[in-house]
């Protein structure tokens, strides 16, 4: 610090640089500066504040959370930005997020756990994702919900079992609920077995050679739901859904 508001850094080898400001709680980032000269001043008054994010999670019925999974925030179609493992106490600080608009994920708790709802205190939330506010310091209380439940069926065309068809589960909103998507590849006699799924509307599909598809983006899997199942899976389902009827193959 030379002057108040003024910093000087020597030894910079020529070259692109993000420059990072910290203190007193604040952090502010500018990014793909060119540095190319001996002496030159970087004007830093746009820096974009970053925000720094605290998660809590809970699950109903279970006091304390047995496995510490991971939490994390990712925009839409792009890689994650921020991950934590939540502490003994299902805790965790997403530490120098952009501002944004991102999916709340959750991972490795053991068994299959969906977010059942979100009480977001500093940002706004929308279904599973949230929108951090530059320089804001919100807070994300996150209840999940097991998935206990298992539905079991037959894939079939003509009256005959089709093996190898993508059975997919999809939720009644696939948009803001992509965690809660499930998949199978039906057997050699058409039957397959779709787990962990949690209470909610869903319709089933299968879709031959449909492995290739990206079977969670709405507008792809749209195609193939009106020929799909529509099935409900209540909380009080303790037993195996078998489906009655055998779900008819579709053409990829």
């Amino acid at each position: 610090m030379v002057s108040p508001g003024v910093m000087e850094i020597g030894g910079i080898p020529a070259g692109k640089y993000n420059v990072q400001i910290n203190g007193n709680g604040f952090t502010a980032q500018m990014s793909g500066l060119e540095i190319d000269s001996e002496g030159q001043e970087l004007d830093l008054s746009s820096a974009e504040a970053l925000s720094n994010v605290k998660i809590s999670v809970s699950i109903a019925g279970e006091p304390v959370l047995a496995h510490r999974g991971v939490v994390a925030l990712q925009p839409e179609h792009k890689p994650m930005v921020a991950w934590q493992r939540v502490n003994e106490k299902g805790e965790a600080e997403l530490q120098r997020v952009r501002a944004g608009v991102y999916d709340v994920a959750i991972w490795n708790f053991g068994k299959a756990y969906a977010v059942d709802h979100m009480i977001v205190d500093g940002a706004t939330v929308k279904g599973r994702r949230v929108q951090i506010i530059a320089g804001s310091l919100p807070s994300i209380s996150i209840a999940l919900v097991p998935g206990d439940g298992q539905i079991n069926g037959v894939v079939k065309r003509a009256g005959k079992g089709v093996a190898g068809a993508m059975v997919v589960l999809v939720p009644k909103n696939p948009q803001m609920h992509r965690d809660l998507f499930r998949r199978d590849q039906s057997d050699l006699d058409g039957t397959f077995s779709l787990q962990g799924v949690v209470p909610g509307s869903y319709t089933v599909l299968a879709i031959e050679d449909g492995w290739n598809l990206d079977w969670s983006e709405p507008a792809v899997i749209a195609a193939y739901l009106r020929r799909g199942r529509a099935i409900e899976i209540t909380s009080q389902a303790t037993q195996p859904v078998d489906l009655a009827a055998p779900i008819e193959v579709q053409p990829k």
